[in-house]
């Protein structure tokens, strides 16, 4: 499936309605083959009572590129960073529970824009750097603009003994950064992003 995120509310892409099922708000949305969808996200971002949208298409490819066809794409990569305790590297940005991020300089991988991510909003360095754990999609305005960021979240670990304490990057209003012990990130994940909550679904911690 093809998820992307408009903070608490989502169009999913999927190979059949079934996987519709066990939400029990989600509406379907059957298209043809010729019908363009590019107006699709801007009428759901307007229809707030609308929780979730599926639809189902054996083109997934068409209908992805469509969809997206009028947001200035960004790639961004971000990590999942446990300590030797296993506690897990959480941020507070714009008031809402977060993970670090963000978009990649050019000609630089998606793992060098992770880790220089890590570092620069939480100043935790010194990480080795995992598995991919999943790609997220999440919509949002700058100026006017219409954004849709493509997202590549790694599996990372602290190197050494004993983590330092992190130090939040203010001037990408974040207010705060900590080692959350996992059994706390339940009650962090309440104010956060459906999309935050997707990596640590994706990542098996929740």
């Amino acid at each position: 499936m093809y998820r992307i995120h408009f903070e608490s509310r989502n169009i999913i892409v999927c190979s059949s309605a079934s996987d519709a099922e066990e939400d029990s708000c989600a509406l379907i949305l059957s298209v043809g083959e010729k019908e363009h969808l590019g107006n699709i996200p801007m009428m759901f971002e307007k229809s707030s009572r609308m929780p979730s949208l599926y639809i189902p298409t054996s083109d997934r490819e068409r209908v992805c590129n469509e969809l997206c066809s009028k947001y200035r794409i960004l790639d961004a990569a971000g990590g999942v960073v446990r300590d030797p305790s296993g506690r897990i590297l959480m941020i507070l940005r714009n008031g809402k529970w977060d993970l670090p991020k963000g978009k990649l300089e050019p000609g630089e991988s998606s793992q060098e824009g992770a880790l220089r991510e890590v570092a620069e909003e939480t100043g935790i360095d010194r990480l080795t750097i995992g598995n991919l754990i999943c790609v997220t999609h999440h919509t949002y305005s700058r100026e006017g603009e219409r954004i849709l960021k493509h997202t590549r979240w790694y599996e990372m670990k602290y190197e050494g003994k004993s983590a330092p304490d992190p130090v939040p990057q203010t001037e990408e209003n974040i207010a705060v950064a900590e080692w959350v012990p996992v059994e706390e990130i339940p009650a962090k994940l309440s104010n956060s992003y459906t999309s935050i909550r997707e990596v640590f679904h994706q990542a098996g911690i929740i």
